[in-house]
């Protein structure tokens, strides 16, 4: 069987967590190969999987252009919200999808720019049996459609797509009497999806099915077929520290706030400072993977803290008692199978919606300019201001999984606004060394043991691509 993956660019968190997949395929006998963006190329080689280069050569991704979408305006969030009669709840599920999703998701459909017809023309050369795209590239939708093979989205968080998809028809006649689009993804995939002759359908949007690795307890209740897959960890290959071999003498905390944050925001709002200033003179060592950006406004690094701009997380957690983290899935995953309690950043209350501010600010944080990343594109040639947003100081499934990680017993919530220097402290202290908490992270190590592994999944896979190849 051939399988062809879509991934979003330049993004570990959306290539990492595919790999285990990928490699399973590979091992039982399966062609597999990755497409992307070409300048993710590079990055896709490194995991030992052979890419496939979508765009021209001489053109950056669209993220990092003049033309980048800016997110949906807060006005016309709220106009959806009340029309779909959402709750507070709902609400966010709606940002998520609407000012957060729908964005990525516009970037690679277009047809003005090559990358839909290149992965299009290799599905239709290369002839893959089953396509896996990524939750933020439905052009794999209709590149599996026009080549005949059987396809599914990979789930990468909460399933809010399908909710506001469910919502938008439950409530079509309520949207379309406010003078709202009934389904802006079906609107944004339809010039693509003319190109090939095709019309857009519930299954062009959604997949035939979804292979979803988040837990069943974090996911929300959609009509949509789930092949429930173990999140193994990968972190690519690293040489093991030599100082992780020994043992530590006094409970060892790690801290990772992810890989993309440090991408787009120069600074960490007002939360590492703060959480530096909780780890002081605390009786913990800790290991703190972040970068010179994400330091930036901290006053002194405690002396119980190693401060290492990157280690595998599969090599450290092991060693670990404690995580404190931003929420990404990723990292939260990361800790499960090394059975190590969570300490969540999360705001609680506090909404996604992405407010628009004036101009930028440089001594602003968490703000967004559309096409602009730290480090690789820090300037803009369009005529007139750009426009900027302002980002809540949190993780978009900070949330969820602070929301589960408590109800599961296996940590608590780090909420830099509403707690205190020495509330955070105490939290970090218990969660590092309270035994309830360990039992929590054990009782799910076995939950996520008993999920179907990566290569469980691939004869599910076979048989659903067997059955599913050929179908409109």
């Amino acid at each position: 069987m051939r399988v062809l993956f879509t991934i979003y660019p330049n993004s570990l968190a959306h290539l990492y967590p595919v790999v285990p997949l990928a490699w399973a395929l590979q091992s039982a006998g399966h062609e597999v190969r990755v497409a992307s963006h070409h300048s993710a190329a590079e990055q896709i080689i490194s995991t030992g999987l052979s890419p496939v280069q979508l765009g021209d050569t001489d053109v950056p991704e669209v993220r990092l252009t003049d033309e980048a979408n800016p997110p949906k305006t807060p006005e016309e969030v709220d106009r959806y919200t009340r029309a779909l009669g959402l709750d507070d709840r709902e609400r966010e599920f709606w940002i998520t999808f609407y000012q957060y999703l729908f964005v990525p998701m516009s970037d690679y459909v277009r047809v003005d720019r090559s990358e839909a017809e290149h992965l299009v023309d290799f599905a239709r050369a290369w002839k893959p049996d089953l396509v896996l795209w990524d939750v933020t590239v439905p052009a794999g939708a209709v590149a599996a459609r026009a080549c005949g093979a059987a396809h599914a989205r990979l789930g990468n968080g909460e399933d809010v797509l399908s909710f506001s998809l469910e919502k938008l028809a439950e409530r079509e006649a309520q949207v379309r009497a406010a003078g709202l689009d009934p389904n802006p993804l079906a609107t944004l995939m339809a010039p693509l999806a003319a190109e090939y002759g095709m019309e857009v359908d519930r299954e062009l949007l959604l997949g035939q099915f979804t292979v979803d690795s988040i837990p069943e307890g974090m996911q929300l209740p959609t009509n949509i077929t789930r092949v429930h897959m173990r999140h193994v960890p990968y972190a690519g290959a690293q040489e093991f520290p030599e100082w992780l071999r020994e043992r530590p003498e006094r409970p060892r905390v790690a801290m990772s706030l992810g890989e993309s944050t440090r991408r787009f925001i120069r600074g960490d709002w007002d939360r590492t400072p703060k959480i530096m200033k909780a780890l002081d003179g605390l009786d913990v060592e800790v290991v703190a993977t972040l970068n010179d950006l994400q330091l930036d406004g901290v006053e002194k690094i405690p002396e119980n803290v190693r401060q290492i701009e990157w280690v595998n997380l599969t090599h450290l957690l092991p060693t670990c008692s404690a995580m404190i983290h931003h929420g990404g899935i990723g990292t939260y995953s990361a800790a499960v199978p090394a059975k190590v309690p969570h300490l969540v950043c999360d705001i609680e209350g506090e909404s996604l919606m992405l407010k628009p501010v004036q101009e930028k600010d440089a001594s602003r944080t968490g703000t967004l300019l559309p096409g602009l990343e730290i480090g690789k594109r820090e300037d803009r040639e369009a005529d007139g201001p750009p426009p900027v947003f302002e980002l809540p100081a949190k993780k978009v499934e900070a949330t969820p999984v602070s929301n589960f990680v408590i109800a599961q017993g296996s940590g608590a919530r780090l909420d830099h606004r509403a707690q205190s220097v020495e509330e955070m402290r105490e939290l970090i202290r218990a969660v590092a060394t309270d035994e309830s908490y360990r039992r929590g992270a054990e009782a799910v190590y076995d939950q996520w043991l008993a999920t179907p592994s990566p290569a469980d999944v691939v004869p599910v896979l076979e048989r659903m691509a067997a059955e599913r190849r050929g179908r409109a």
